[in-house]
Parts: C-alpha cells; structure tokens; sequence
C-alpha cells in the first residue's frame, strides 16, 4: 500500500506540473488542483507510515509543487483564464518534474520485495492500544490516539486459546515493517506469532522529536549508521526499555492466549539482553531464546531485513536487493530448528 501510494502521488506531481511544459493556449487548467492534492497525500503519507528517504523526499517534492502553482491556485479559484506561464514557473516546471521523474525511477528500481501474507494463506491481526508503560495499555477506542501496535501472525487466527506462541521483539532500528517477511514466512511454517510496536511518552529513545511514530526508525538507523560505537554505548538503556516492551507484551499476549501459554522468545541484536533477563525472571513462562542475528544468513542484524524491505539503505550499508527470499527463508529455517528443539523435547 505505501509503495503504491508514493507512485500514485509521483505521478500527480508529473502530471501538475509537467502540464506547464505542454499548454500552448491560454485556457482554464483544472490540473492545477492536483498540486494541493499532491501536498495532502504527501502530508498523510508521513503521518500513516514511519519515515524513509522516499516520503520524505516525496513530501517535499510536493512543498516544492505547491508553491510553484500558488499563483496559478489563486486564479484558478476564481475563475480566470491561465495565461502562459512565465520563464521562471517553466524553469520551475522542469526542476520538479526532472525530480519527481528521478525519484519515480530509483522508487521503483529500489522497491521493496513484494510479500504476501493473504497468497501465503497468513492472516495479519492488529490490535492498537492507549496508554502507557507507567499506566498500562487498553484497546484504544475509536479517534482515540494509540500508542501501541500489536500484530499477530497465524495461519488459524480463529483459535483463541494457544499452548505455545512465539513473541517477537524487533531491534527499533528496524520495527515490525522491516521484519514482515521473516515474520510472515514463520508463521507459514504453522507458529503463532505476537509482536508489536509501542511509542509511550514514558519509554524514550532518543529523547528528541525523533522518539514520535514518524520518526523514530529513520532517527535511530541515522544514527546507528553514522556512529556505531557510539550508537551500541547505550546498549544498557537500550535494554531498559526493551524490558519494558517485554513485560507489556506479556500480559497482552497472556490475556490473549490464557495462563497456560508459553512463550519462545525470538530477538534481534539489541533486545538480546532483555530477552535474557525475561527469562531468568519467568522461567516457568519463557521456554526459549533465539536471536536471529546468529543466523549467518541475515547480514543486517539490527535493521531488520532491509535487502528485502528497503534495498535503498540496504545498498548504502553495502549489500544488494534480494528478490529470491532466501535469506530470509533460511533465517526461518534456523529459527524454526531453534524453536522445534526446546518445543519437541516436551
């Protein structure tokens, strides 16, 4: 839906502004109206999805678009003949047009690998929740803000009471987006899996503007890829609030799946510790431990599995788009045997 959506939004901007290029009469241009358009789709595409070079360079491609066509907006709302447009709107016209092209182009060269969980037979649930880790969640209610994301990933979702679930945790340099195909080819393989995404004001992690729903991915991958030694310092901190996550998904998922489910933690790079904590705390709870990142087939550990999810950020760290899933097949494969040894024991 988000890559469909940025082409959508890319191909209005051509068509706004690419029509100054082309009329050659004075007439009224209704195309204008697709420059606010253009503005509005941008605008909602920030706040629906976490931020990434394309949407940001997509919104403000459309700032740009705007602007250029607020003298033409004002004449169109009232009625009056365009006349022809001026060197400097044409000059204009071309800018935003060669770079709407340029982003359509490396868009759709870099676009994510299509998985499908409905082709796949696996049905993708969310739950979003209101509140806090100091004052717990509850299902948020209608035009209530959320604050909590919760997924589950099962190829029965009708079952509600489960003797053994998988719970996720994603490294929050890659949230759950970046860690879709792995968790939908899991669940293929017959496991029930619950993870989520929280974003309380009481569990920071970075302490800046950059801890809200848009930004917080992009401000911490930023950051990691710039100062890594830096970035992995913090690894105590990192740790608190994941321990915070942790104990919050298991209540929910105990609540969801009665007191007599088990969990089998699966973590990546950062969560590790916390996971480890989790366990010596709840033992009886708590069956296992893998941490993806000790697969040899993942090669971005801590960023989710960008070579499918965002080729883009994934060429600058120095790897290509894989379009054949297999890494992310094997890395099931090696979290599968992990998971099948502490559960088949029993």
């Amino acid at each position: 839906m988000k890559l469909a959506g940025e082409i959508l939004i890319l191909v209005l901007m051509l068509l706004s502004n690419g029509r100054v290029l082309t009329i050659r009469k004075p007439h009224l241009d209704p195309l204008v109206m697709l420059a606010p358009l253009s503005f509005l789709l941008s605008s909602l595409m920030i706040f629906a999805h976490s931020d990434d070079v394309f949407t940001l360079m997509i919104f403000f491609i459309s700032i740009l678009v705007l602007l250029s066509n607020f003298h033409a907006l004002i004449r169109y709302g009232s009625r009056l003949v365009i006349d022809r447009y001026s060197p400097l709107m044409k000059t204009w016209a071309w800018f935003t047009t060669i770079l709407s092209a340029g982003t359509l182009i490396t868009l759709l060269v870099f676009a994510p690998v299509n998985v499908s969980a409905k082709e796949l037979g696996v049905t993708d649930t969310q739950q979003t929740y209101s509140g806090s880790f100091t004052k717990g969640f509850e299902p948020s209610e209608k035009f209530e803000r959320a604050t909590g994301f919760v997924h589950e990933y099962s190829t029965n979702p009708n079952l509600s009471m489960r003797s053994n679930v998988i719970l996720f945790m994603p490294d929050k340099r890659g949230d759950l987006e970046h860690y879709y195909p792995f968790l939908i080819f899991l669940s293929k393989a017959g496991y029930t899996i619950i993870s989520g995404d929280f974003y309380s004001r009481d569990c920071r992690w970075v302490h800046t503007i950059e801890d809200s729903r848009m930004l917080r991915r992009l401000g911490l991958v930023i950051r990691s890829a710039n100062n890594t030694s830096r970035f992995l310092s913090q690894r105590e901190f990192y740790t608190y609030n994941f321990s915070l996550e942790y104990e919050t998904m298991l209540s929910i998922a105990s609540e969801k799946y009665g007191p007599d489910c088990k969990f089998f933690l699966v973590t990546d790079n950062l969560a590790v510790t916390a996971a480890e904590d989790m366990k010596r705390k709840y033992p009886d709870l708590i069956t296992g431990i893998y941490d993806i990142s000790s697969s040899p087939e993942y090669k971005t550990p801590g960023y989710g599995f960008i070579r499918q999810t965002d080729p883009l950020f994934a060429k600058y760290l120095g790897f290509s788009k894989e379009k054949s899933l297999e890494s992310v097949k094997a890395c099931v494969a090696a979290t599968s045997e992990a998971v099948n040894a502490v559960w088949l024991k029993k």
